[in-house]
Formats: structure tokens, C-alpha cells, sequence
């Protein structure tokens, strides 16, 4: 993750459990602006095998992720390098819109500098908060002083967002009140944070791209099925499995992916490792 306060340099915050709740932030904050439900989804030649590097985790299956290599995100990144080279960290008025792309003040730890921002919400004593769409984080910054305009040539008409959703396909985890939840996000965090990593893209659904992720290569067991060989991730209802499958065109790779699932699910579920200690799961997740 990175931080939400202001100033402060990235941290991962799973390890912040009680001040991100009591603050609403980060991982415990995000109401982005509504979309239309949408569904993308590969052709079987198509399914996109990428490196990926992992530049912010929500939960134990929710991230950010950027492509290595990406033009996108060099040409985006040196450009805003020049936009604070420009400008300073200076603030200027800027039309504070939920939805609107700006400008936002961000220290990294090493520097001060401009980043691309979508406003989220007007938070409280002259506050916005926004999403970093180049890198997935959420901070709530002052509109006077961390707000300007973006030139419109940065615009996302002219170059998309480079941090993309995802999820990991097929593999629910508890949320972060819960320990298992934060125990999934910390086995995430140290599976794949700082690395570059193997990601299959299945697909989308509004607006999350479903992905197979792995720590080594393709033909390594996935960081979904260590999760949920770890008991911190199951897989997910057989109407929403086959939901799944379905829209994604019941590609092979997650035919594949279901039945790793469910062999590392019992062994979990025999060994009572994490939400199977009592032997069954709780009855609310049951069918």
C-alpha cells in the first residue's frame, strides 16, 4: 500500500489495522465513483500471460497492479516529473469535482511532486480525497495547497489510466476487521510486494481485471491457490463459480484454476488451517 496521510512516505498499512479503520482510509475507504457493470472478457487465444508489479493492495485478493515495461506509465511518469519541474508544489484553484481528473500533491518519501488524481468525495475541513490513478492509492490532501489543474494534454483522453484493478480470480478472502483478512493481506504483501510477478488476465468484470497470479512462473502453483491452501482464501459458491466461468467463456486456464482451488481448499480444510480451524467454514458462507 501506499499511505493515505499527507506527507508521509508508502507504507503497507495492513499493519496499521486500527488507524486505518478509526480513520477511514486507505483500504477501509474507498467509494469510488460508480460504473456501469461492465464485462470484458478475453477470447481463449487471447488470455494475456504479463509481468506485472504490484503498486497497491487493498485486501488479501484486491490490488493495483502496473505492467512492466509499460510506455504508458514511463511516458506518464517522466511527464508529470516535468509538470512539478514546471510548476513547483505550489497549489493553484482547481474545479473540485467528484469524478474529475486533477493534479494532486504527493510526497513519496524521497520527494514532493504532482501525480494524476480523480476526486472521490470532499472530505472534512477543506480536504478532498482521491485516487491516484498511475498508482492505486488514496489520500485525503488540503484542496488549497495539494490541488492544481492538469494540463490537458496529460488528460486520460490522451494517456489511460496506468495502475489497473484487479482481483485474484476466484479466491474470496475475509475482510480486513477480520484476522483472517488481515492474515491473507500480510501473505499477499509478502508474496508479492516489490516483485515482478507472472499475471494471467482473464478478463473483466466492472471494471476489475481477473487475474492468476504467481510469484515464480505459470506453471508454478498460484498465489491464489497459496492462499487458499494457507485456509486465508476459499473459493468462491458453485453459482458464483460457474457466473465466472460463464462470462469469461469458460476458458481452460480457469477451468485449471478451479481445480487447484478446491485440492488446496481441503487441504486447508483437513489440516484446519485459517477460516477452516472449526473443520467447516461458518455458516453464513455455507450454500
Amino acid at each position: 500500500f501506499l499511505s493515505c496521510e499527507d506527507g508521509e512516505a508508502p507504507k503497507i498499512m495492513v499493519d496499521s489495522q486500527t488507524a486505518a479503520q478509526n480513520n477511514k482510509l486507505g483500504i477501509w475507504s474507498v467509494q469510488q465513483v460508480s460504473k456501469e457493470p461492465k464485462v470484458k472478457a478475453y477470447e481463449k487465444g487471447d488470455e494475456k500471460i504479463v509481468d506485472i508489479q504490484i503498486s497497491e493492495i487493498r485486501s488479501g485478493n484486491h490490488f493495483f497492479f502496473r505492467v512492466v515495461d509499460d510506455e504508458s506509465a514511463k511516458v506518464i511518469d517522466d511527464s508529470m516529473k516535468i509538470f512539478t519541474d514546471t510548476n513547483g508544489t505550489d497549489g493553484a484553484p482547481c474545479d473540485v469535482k467528484v469524478g474529475k481528473v486533477v493534479a494532486a500533491l504527493f510526497n513519496d518519501g524521497a520527494t514532493t511532486s504532482w501525480y494524476r488524481a480523480k476526486i472521490i468525495e470532499k472530505a472534512a475541513k477543506g480536504k478532498v480525497k482521491v485516487l491516484f490513478i498511475d498508482h492505486g492509492n488514496v489520500a485525503a490532501v488540503a484542496q488549497a495547497t495539494h490541488l492544481r489543474p492538469l494540463d490537458m494534454s496529460l488528460g486520460t483522453d490522451r494517456i489511460p489510466a496506468v495502475a489497473k484493478e484487479a482481483q485474484l480470480a476466484l479466491a474470496k478472502v475475509r475482510p480486513l476487521e477480520q484476522d483472517d483478512g488481515i492474515d491473507a493481506a500480510r501473505m499477499f504483501q509478502g508474496m508479492a510486494w516489490g516483485k515482478d510477478l507472472k499475471a494471467r488476465l482473464h478478463g473483466e468484470i466492472e471494471g476489475k481485471v481477473l487475474v492468476t497470479l504467481y510469484d515464480t512462473d505459470v506453471d508454478s502453483p498460484s498465489i491464489n491457490e497459496k492462499l487458499t491452501e494457507e485456509g486465508l482464501a476459499r473459493i468462491g459458491k458453485r453459482h458464483e463459480v460457474f457466473e465466472v466461468l460463464d462470462r469469461m467463456g469458460n476458458s481452460d486456464s480457469l477451468g485449471k484454476l478451479v481445480k487447484d482451488l478446491k485440492e488446496a481448499q481441503e487441504k486447508a480444510r483437513k489440516s484446519r488451517k485459517g477460516m477452516w480451524i472449526y473443520g467447516e467454514i461458518p455458516e453464513e458462507d455455507e450454500e
